[in-house]
C-alpha cells in the first residue's frame, strides 16, 4: 500500500542538501508515531520542518525539537543571525505549539533530556569522525529502548568529513537502512519493535528517491527562495566559474593581442608613424621644464 506521507509536499522553503530526505523523514513520522524527536543540527529547517509538517499530518502527539547555535562551522559555513531569524520567524507562525527551538551547543542541551526519552534522533552537526562519534555516543543513552537514529551525509568522504567512517563501524554492531542519493542518510535502529515497524523501508526506498530528487529540483525552480547547495558542491560550482572566469580573461587579453597586432600591421599605423615619433619628443620636451 502507498504510504499516504508520499502525498505530502513541503511548505517551507529554504537551502538545504538535505531535500531528497524530506520524503523519508515524512514516511519515519506517520510510521513510527514518535513521542519525541531531536534534531541535532539544524541550519535553515528543512529536516527540522519535515518533521514538524509530518507530525501535524500524521502524529498529532509527537512533539519535535531543533538544537543548534546558528552560528555555523566549518562544514556548513558559518553565517549571521539572519538564518535564526528565518527558522525562528516560520516556526512561529506554523510550528510553536508542537516543537521547541534550543538555541545551544548540543553537549549543553543535553541536560534539558531525561535517558529513555527519544524516539528519533537525527544527528547533522559538525561532520568530522571525532564531532560525529561524540554526538553518537553522549546521546545514545536518551534513546528509547525502541528508537531510531539518523545519520545525515554518510556518504561524503571530501572536507574531513567523517560521517561515513563512524558509519562503518556502527554497521557491524547494529541493524541499519540506509539511501546513498543526496549525500547519504544512515537510519540505526535500536530495538526489535522499531525494526519491525520499518520493514517496509526498502521496498519503498525507490519511491522515497524519486519523490526527493523532485522536490529538490521543484526546490531549485522556486522562484525568489533562495535555495542553496551543499557546502562540496558550492566549493566545486565556485572553482568552475573561477576557471570560467580566467579562462574568459585570458580569451579576452589574447583577443585584444591579435587587435593590437592587427592595427600595428594596418597601412593607418605606417602612415601615422611620423606623428607618432613627433608627438614623443614633444612629451619628452614637456617633461624637462
Amino acid at each position: 500500500m502507498i504510504p499516504k506521507s508520499l502525498s505530502l509536499n513541503p511548505v517551507y522553503l529554504a537551502p538545504s542538501s538535505w531535500w531528497q530526505h524530506v520524503p523519508i523523514a515524512y514516511w519515519l513520522v506517520e510510521t513510527i508515531k514518535p513521542k519525541r524527536i531531536v534534531e541535532l543540527g539544524t541550519h535553515y529547517g528543512v529536516s527540522f520542518f519535515a518533521f514538524c509538517e509530518a507530525a501535524e499530518a500524521f502524529s498529532p502527539d509527537t512533539f519535535a525539537y531543533a538544537i543548534d547555535s546558528w552560528s555555523g562551522d566549518e562544514h556548513a559555513s558559518f553565517y549571521g543571525e539572519e538564518v535564526f531569524a528565518k527558522v525562528q520567524n516560520h516556526w512561529e507562525s506554523s510550528h510553536k505549539q508542537r516543537s521547541a527551538l534550543i538555541r545551544s551547543e548540543f553537549d549543553t542541551a543535553l541536560q534539558y533530556f531525561e535517558d529513555d526519552s527519544i524516539d528519533i534522533l537525527h544527528i547533522d552537526g559538525l561532520h568530522t569522525y571525532e564531532a560525529v562519534k561524540h554526538d553518537f555516543e553522549i546521546w545514545l543513552p536518551k534513546m528509547r529502548k525502541s528508537s531510531l537514529i539518523l545519520f545525515h551525509d554518510i556518504n561524503v568522504r571530501e572536507r574531513d568529513f567523517g560521517v561515513w567512517k563512524l558509519w562503518q563501524e556502527l554497521k557491524s554492531n547494529y541493524k541499519t537502512c540506509e539511501v546513498m542519493n543526496g549525500h547519504g542518510l544512515g537510519l540505526l535502529l535500536l530495538g526489535e519493535e522499531i525494526c519491525n515497524e520499518l520493514n517496509d523501508f526498502f521496498a519503498l526506498s525507490s519511491a522515497f528517491i524519486s519523490k526527493g530528487v523532485l522536490l529538490e529540483r521543484i526546490a531549485e525552480l522556486t522562484p525568489g527562495a533562495n535555495f542553496g547547495v551543499h557546502p562540496i558542491d558550492q566549493a566545486k560550482a565556485e572553482a568552475e566559474q573561477a576557471k570560467a572566469e580566467t579562462e574568459q580573461a585570458e580569451a579576452e587579453a589574447q583577443q585584444a593581442r591579435a587587435e593590437l597586432i592587427r592595427i600595428k600591421q594596418s597601412k593607418s599605423w605606417a602612415l601615422t608613424k611620423p606623428l607618432r615619433k613627433a608627438f614623443g619628443l614633444l612629451k619628452s620636451r614637456f617633461k624637462n621644464y
